[in-house]
């Protein structure tokens, strides 16, 4: 019998009740590194270089980046997935544990990931490096549009494709030892037969994302955490694991 979206995501509330305050600091950690990554990325003026070297120069930099982003963020999956098994450690997010434990491993499954994701989104990233310099507020809205009809029509195929490697990162926490290419195809092996589950729960964090945009951000403190832990309850069902003392009713939203 399969564990709903809204039981899993109780379970999470349960999990974290009481432990917000360091996995929204690490929730945090992460946003001020995307946000100054961003920065100096935009201070480099590469993005907005006439010349095609310059550009593909800006977009490996952004991928890098995301690539050294994304070990950060395994320190925080790793806390809230040993938060749901009950482990006593660690008492606070480690948020450098990829960068000490196979970060080569780590890397090249979220570097897969994000390339599969992002090759939906090449039209778009196309009409934006048609867009002119300096344009006036009017005309960027009028030119915005079909990059905006071109991003949202790119989203729902990036998804799907990503689909099947949604918790290879898991995988890894569980088996340090295996390769990028192991962890991958464990999780296509874990999730047969549960793409559709597994849809369904990020879907239902929808409204959760238009709450991050209303609050300009603000709300991916609390987002962040809560979405990692209910995939750690998601992960532990589908792989058979053994689950802790079913926790007591959470009076968090």
């Amino acid at each position: 019998m399969t564990t709903p979206s809204r039981e899993l995501k109780r379970r999470a509330r349960c999990v974290l009740e009481g432990k917000y305050f360091f996995a929204s600091n690490a929730a945090c950690s992460l946003m001020l590194y995307s946000f100054t990554a961003a920065i100096i990325l935009q201070y480099t003026g590469l993005g907005t270089s006439e010349k095609p070297v310059g550009i593909a120069f800006y977009y490996i930099l952004w991928l890098i980046t995301a690539l050294l982003g994304s070990l950060f963020e395994v320190g925080l999956i790793r806390y809230v997935y040993l938060l749901s098994r009950k482990k006593k450690e660690p008492v606070v997010p480690v948020l450098f544990y990829a960068y000490k434990n196979q970060p080569d491993t780590f890397i090249l499954v979220y570097a897969f990931r994000y390339l599969l994701a992002l090759v939906w989104f090449i039209p778009a990233i196309l009409e934006i490096q048609k867009l002119p310099v300096n344009l006036e507020p009017l005309d960027l809205i009028k030119a915005s549009l079909p990059i905006c009809l071109l991003v949202l029509a790119g989203i729902l195929p990036a998804l799907l494709a990503s689909l099947p490697y949604g918790l290879a990162c898991y995988v890894l926490l569980d088996q340090p030892y295996l390769s990028a290419h192991e962890a991958l195809g464990t999780s296509r092996r874990l999730l047969k037969g549960n793409y559709l589950r597994l849809f369904k729960l990020w879907l239902s964090f929808l409204p959760y994302v238009l709450l991050i945009g209303g609050t300009s951000g603000v709300a991916l403190l609390w987002v962040k955490p809560y979405f990692h832990t209910t995939m750690s309850q998601f992960y532990m069902e589908v792989s058979h694991q053994e689950l802790p003392e079913e926790p007591q009713i959470s009076i968090l939203v």
